[in-house]
């Protein structure tokens, strides 16, 4: 019996449509070429993904939640912000857009520490991160922050919508963005 090949792998997930192929871009594979200090100094960016808004109005609440890939570690956070909504007429209420909501590493990792503000009127996302590389001088830390507007996509047959005992669910998608980081702090 053979064994699956990892390309073979990855290329029957990517064309089930369960992966994306991030390494495919040339970008990507020079980016892994470097190291995180390398990268921690010059390209302290995140790649936003598989983002989306939840709106349950009879419930009063909803969220987006996301993804964020720091590309210097290669560590992905998973990232939730909640808001309150009106039951009566949908909209969000009592938003504090300059809230930090923490996020959470895949892996576990206490290698990186990530935190985003999301402004609901305007969908600004900003990005926190400090980090150390592993494998490197653990007491050699970075910090760095970055901005970028989500876009949601509520089109006609974007959403999802689903009826429950509260009123409708609605489910959008966020399109993929990339933020570039501004380094803040090295110590």
């Amino acid at each position: 019996m053979r064994r699956p090949q990892a390309g073979r792998v990855a290329l029957t997930l990517f064309l089930a449509g369960q992966a994306t192929p991030l390494a495919a871009a040339p970008t990507a594979k020079a980016r892994q070429a470097a190291s995180c200090t390398e990268l921690s100094t010059t390209t302290p960016d995140w790649l936003i993904s598989n983002a989306m808004s939840s709106d349950w109005p009879g419930s009063g609440g909803g969220r987006v939640q996301l993804f964020a890939n720091h590309i210097p570690t290669g560590e992905t956070a998973s990232c939730n912000v909640a808001y309150r909504m009106n039951t009566t007429d949908g909209k969000i209420i009592d938003h504090d857009p300059a809230g930090s909501h923490e996020c959470i590493n895949f892996s576990g990792s206490t290698a990186l520490n990530t935190s985003v503000q999301l402004d609901m009127d305007t969908l600004l996302l900003t990005v926190r991160s400090s980090w150390f590389c592993a494998g490197e001088d653990e007491a050699k830390r970075y910090a760095a922050v970055g901005s970028a507007n989500l876009d949601r996509d509520t089109s006609p047959g974007a959403c999802l919508v689903q009826p429950s005992l509260l009123g409708n669910a609605t489910t959008c998608p966020i399109a993929n963005v990339d933020i570039e980081g501004e380094l803040s702090e090295v110590s």
